[in-house]
């Protein structure tokens, strides 16, 4: 059932956390933090080849869960700081595993095959988040950011999801506006990779079913 559906699965939790969690604040920042170790978790399962990267994967998890709960100077940790950095480094992980097994492991397109390419899609756009989120850290003041997004509660990174999609997708509200040319260049970076993931895709599924109708 997990490998015919290994992608549906992500996919929905992805959606639940990026897409759902603003239309559910009565729940709280609690709920919020489930949503996020639920992703975390399913990405660890579906996105592993070996064993030892789904255990790689739960350590993380619970890393990023333990880091959201405790306050920011606990116990001298730059919580602002080594929070975003672990959801860089998770979702791209997470990313290049799940991208590398569509690109080398599939030989025919598959409903969850695109499920998994769409995950991909998602999980740039939550890694770009998070890079956001550390660069203000470590930079305060690389992003104008409009009051209503201030008045966002949560981890900082919460602020930047509507700004890597829209970024991502080259849509641009506004709303958040990078002012250093470090923050330029992660937009720029981010817009570019953005448009080159769905040409790439494209071309490599059109091979791909063009190559598995010929096997016919």
């Amino acid at each position: 059932m997990l490998d015919r559906y290994r992608y549906a699965y992500l996919l929905a939790t992805l959606g639940l956390l990026i897409i759902g969690r603003p239309f559910l604040p009565e729940f709280g920042r609690n709920f919020v933090i489930a949503m996020l170790a639920l992703s975390l978790v399913t990405a660890a399962v579906t996105s592993a080849t070996r064993r030892y990267q789904t255990w790689v994967g739960f350590a993380m998890t619970f890393a990023i869960v333990f880091v959201s709960l405790v306050p920011d100077d606990f116990a001298g940790l730059n919580t602002p700081v080594i929070y975003p950095l672990l959801g860089v480094i998770y979702w791209s992980l997470t990313a290049v595993l799940i991208l590398r097994r569509i690109a080398l492991r599939t030989t025919r397109i598959t409903a969850d095959t695109i499920y998994g390419a769409i995950c991909v899609y998602l999980l740039m756009g939550l890694g770009w988040s998070h890079a956001y989120a550390l660069l203000e850290a470590v930079q305060p003041g690389a992003f104008l950011i409009s009051p209503e997004m201030i008045e966002v509660g949560g981890r900082s990174f919460e602020r930047f999801i509507g700004f890597s999609f829209v970024t991502l997708t080259t849509l641009g509200y506004g709303n958040v506006v990078p002012l250093t040319p470090e923050g330029e260049s992660l937009a720029i970076a981010e817009a570019i990779t953005g448009q080159l993931y769905l040409a790439v895709l494209l071309a490599r599924f059109v091979a791909m079913e063009i190559a598995a109708r010929r096997g016919d």
